[in-house]
């Protein structure tokens, strides 16, 4: 992406600057950049779309049964499932990994990345999650930054639409500070309509909510986190891990091994030795 002399097929007026998209990336980082966020269609097959249902529920169930249904409710983290690439490797290889939305993450944040967090949300039909409050992905925060320090990726499971509840988003928003007004959300708030394998990529920064599942199903979502390494993980994947990956150069910095805090000076130094 460039800023070059413009093409014949938009004609302007006093204007000798602007940017030119060069591959298949470029439109999504050039939405990125202006309006917080972009849709990227079809990351996941139809195949790909089951297994992530099946495993999606199986693990659900798992970790219902594990931590009680009272306790999730408690902690407002039922209907939720966390580090699924933990338990399956589809959801590193496939999800984490995808390879129409990692390129993207890689372009805007680099390859010195973290997978801070990996969550699945099983939004149930007429309930409304605290997902549902604008937000901003990195929580508490009121400051904007000239380069990205974190994207999310909401890969789209099932269909995404004003009767499922489809996400939210305010253009814009990951540029000023402070949450803006009442009436300007009213006017501005643009509801993303996204079909099952559709993937929204957007800046942590960028103010969005979750819309309310009015049908009949459960709508299914899963929300990758990829920051900087200055932004810890919110669970210890590599430790889940147990030295899975570890070897492999990228997937040692994106699961967190590379900037585990050392334990002691003699560690922090041992460490350095043996790079």
């Amino acid at each position: 992406m460039s800023q070059t002399n413009i093409p014949d097929d938009i004609k302007v007026h006093g204007v000798y600057e602007r940017t030119v998209n060069k591959d298949w990336m470029d439109p999504h980082i050039e939405e990125l950049q202006r309006d917080g966020f972009t849709v990227v269609r079809g990351a996941l097959n139809s195949e790909q779309l089951n297994q992530t249902r099946e495993g999606l529920d199986y693990l659900y169930d798992f970790q219902l049964k594990e931590f009680g249904e009272e306790n999730l409710a408690a902690i407002k983290d039922k209907y939720i499932v966390r580090s699924m690439l933990a338990y399956d490797d589809f959801f590193l290889d496939h999800i984490a990994l995808n390879s129409k939305v990692l390129p993207i993450i890689k372009k805007v944040l680099g390859t010195n990345i973290s997978l801070s967090s990996q969550v699945g949300i099983m939004s149930p039909p007429n309930d409304i999650l605290y997902q549902t409050a604008w937000h901003r992905e990195l929580q508490y925060q009121h400051f904007t930054s000239s380069r990205p320090i974190a994207l999310q990726t909401l890969i789209c499971v099932d269909p995404f639409n004003a009767t499922t509840g489809g996400t939210f988003f305010l253009p814009g928003s990951h540029l000023h500070e402070p949450f803006p007004s009442n009436e300007y959300i009213r006017k501005n708030e643009i509801q993303i309509i996204a079909d099952p394998g559709d993937v929204v990529v957007f800046n942590a920064l960028t103010y969005h909510r979750a819309g309310v599942n009015c049908s009949q199903s459960v709508r299914r979502a899963i929300n990758n986190l990829y920051t900087l390494p200055i932004i810890q993980q919110q669970i210890n994947i590599s430790r889940m891990l147990n030295g899975k990956h570890k070897d492999d150069p990228f997937l040692a910095g994106l699961l967190g091994y590379r900037w585990e805090t050392a334990d002691s000076v003699l560690a922090w130094r041992n460490a350095h030795l043996k790079k």
